[in-house]
């Protein structure tokens, strides 16, 4: 927040969201409370009708914003886009003064298109003024403060639709965009990487043009479906969530405004979870967890909308009255979780897609994200609609069904980042691990990494802390055991020339497409574990790769599992007694060794002196 260029950013896309919200949350919570009935359609379809309104303009316009975003200053494209917000309101404001749904309708539409163009230019600035390394903390700072803003706007609408006066409504949608324009003529502009071009302003050919671009990177392609599935999630459950209450919990728009609000504030949570478990690097191995989650929680609120018992009244439900009812407290902590999922889901996605992505195509494929994001949330709509006769319930249980195969194709495009991350986090939970010199870890690799070997738990822990994937080269014999988990891993068995003179020549196969394609290759030089707590004589497998491939070598010295229940220190592994709780271990990192520096002796050595318990 002392960078006064990302201040002012936070600021105009606070104001942006907490507008949206206000305006939407009371119009939503107008058709549903007031069941309202327009062009022949109840409640119960209008208020999906309303998200698909809202949502149609980003995929008819997102392409060409991209285009604009990416060509004009972006400083400037926000003031432009925060000038018509303006407008908008105000058309919005004359349609509560009249009270005149149509009218509503068409100010939603148009809201939805300033969204369009306002979303590449917000995402596209981050990395420019994000300071190094600092690109996950900025998303997550600008996502929870976007979840707070909905949740402020989420509880004003509720409070002002409560009130009956149409008059707070109008007021405040006013003024919070007064606030956001002033806030973006703040904004300075900033240096980013532009290109020359035409832009396509026949919206439907330049957004095939930009589609056609996020085909181009694989993995940025799949991360934008990852991200695309939860704007999926989110609008099916969102569209819903007020009819769950009323029809099914039986409550008043109060308690409504209550379960929007938590939904909001468990992605400003899940946000602040996500920006500690990646620290300075994206952590995109928590997304299936969180889908597999997501999924449990959607089922139970299934299972309590088939079971919830509405008491005989003839008014709606307030606070003291709901929370006595069997299972209101359940269904609560169903909606926070569900939404701290939700958060676990896009932000890690949102970043990958940042970080990755061509900084001079940056816009246009924020452009491609919220083009997918939109059509699934079109998709979302039209679903919830088509299943709205069959009962919130049968919803509720298709969505959790839905998202856990989408659960399972996001593992399986990436397997070993969420193993890694499930393995980390067991790890942090056992072990109180200190790192030395990890800030010379190489950003990327391709890079040889080579560790002591004192213990079965060694890859498991410094793979689970690198961040990127490390694919283990390990003994055949225990590979074989669990081949499906060390396969997901990216492992690569290797036998001894006695043992099986294949296997060894298809390792080194394996080892040198690893590298080609960018991989951290793990190795343990000593070729097996230490029986005495004595470091072996290192085996010349490291030069072998070497004269091949002119990759760097990082040496990672691992202090402190001798004497774990995962060594051979007093007796079998795993039959003892731990001597501790959480044992401390220290992982130290080498400097980076070129190619033709490396050798076997000067390697001991680092380890040698590096490594306490070892017996010489």
């Amino acid at each position: 927040m002392l960078n006064k260029s990302f201040k002012f950013i936070f600021f105009t896309q606070f104001f942006g969201a907490l507008n949206d919200n206000i305006f939407k949350n009371a119009l939503v919570l107008l058709l549903t409370y007031k069941s309202i009935e327009l062009w022949n359609l109840d409640s119960g379809l209008l208020v999906p009708l309303a998200g698909l309104v809202f949502i149609f303009p980003f995929f008819v316009f997102s392409a060409t914003a991209g285009q604009i975003a990416d060509k004009y200053p972006k400083a400037l494209v926000m003031k432009i886009v925060k000038f018509v917000e303006v407008i908008i309101m105000s058309i919005a404001a004359c349609g509560f003064y009249f009270n005149n749904y149509q009218y509503l309708f068409i100010a939603l539409f148009l809201m939805g298109a300033q969204s369009a163009f306002f979303g590449p230019v917000k995402y596209g600035i981050l990395p420019f003024v994000a300071e190094k390394g600092s690109l996950v903390k900025a998303n997550s700072i600008i996502t929870s403060s976007t979840f707070l803003a909905i949740l402020i706007g989420t509880i004003l609408g509720g409070v002002f639709v409560s009130s009956g006066n149409s008059l707070y409504i109008m007021l405040s949608i006013l003024l919070v965009s007064v606030f956001g324009l002033v806030s973006s003529l703040k904004i300075k502009e900033v240096k980013t990487e532009t290109t020359k071009y035409k832009i396509d302003y026949t919206f439907f050919r330049s957004t095939l043009k930009t589609l056609k671009l996020s085909f181009e990177n694989k993995d940025i392609f799949f991360t934008i479906l990852g991200a695309s599935w939860l704007w999926f999630m989110g609008a099916a459950i969102l569209s819903v969530l007020p009819l769950f209450c009323k029809n099914i919990l039986g409550v008043n728009a109060e308690i409504g405004t209550f379960f929007l609000s938590l939904f909001t504030l468990g992605m400003g949570i899940g946000a602040i979870i996500v920006k500690y478990i990646s620290s300075s690097k994206v952590e995109i191995g928590v997304v299936p967890v969180a889908g597999f989650f997501l999924s449990l929680f959607l089922l139970d609120l299934s299972y309590i909308s088939s079971v919830f018992v509405i008491p005989e009244s003839e008014s709606l439900m307030s606070f003291s009255v709901f929370f006595i009812q069997k299972y209101s407290l359940r269904a609560a902590i169903d909606v926070l979780f569900l939404s701290i999922c939700s958060a676990c889901l896009i932000i890690p996605q949102t970043t990958y897609i940042q970080e990755a992505c061509d900084k001079k195509l940056i816009s246009r494929i924020i452009s491609a994200n919220n083009i997918w994001n939109a059509l699934f949330m079109v998709l979302a709509s039209v679903l919830v609609m088509l299943l709205n006769s069959y009962g919130i319930s049968i919803i509720f249980l298709v969505l959790a069904l839905i998202n856990l195969l989408a659960s399972l194709f996001i593992y399986l495009f990436k397997p070993s980042h969420c193993l890694r991350f499930c393995v980390n986090t067991i790890i942090k939970i056992f072990y109180k691990i200190e790192l030395v010199n990890f800030c010379k870890l190489p950003k990327k690799g391709p890079y040889i990494l080579a560790s002591n070997h004192i213990s079965f738990a060694d890859p498991f822990i410094v793979g689970g802390i690198i961040k990127d994937p490390v694919c283990y080269v390990m003994d055949w014999a225990y590979y074989y055991k669990m081949p499906f988990f060390f396969k997901q891993a990216g492992a690569i068995p290797i036998a001894t020339s006695r043992e099986s003179e294949e296997v060894l020549k298809k390792a080194f196969g394996v080892m040198k497409t690893t590298l080609d394609r960018g991989a951290i290759l793990g190795i343990f030089p000593e070729g097996e574990i230490s029986r005495t707590g004595e470091m072996r004589a290192f085996r010349p497998g490291i030069q072998r790769i070497l004269s091949s491939h002119s990759v760097p070598v990082v040496l990672c010295a691992i202090d402190g599992l001798w004497g774990s229940i995962f060594s051979f220190e007093s007796g079998k592994v795993l039959f003892k007694w731990p001597k501790s709780f959480r044992r401390k271990i220290t992982l130290t990192l080498s400097d980076t060794i070129l190619p033709g520096d490396y050798n076997s002796k000067d390697s001991e050595n680092f380890f040698k002196k590096t490594v306490s318990n070892y017996k010489f």
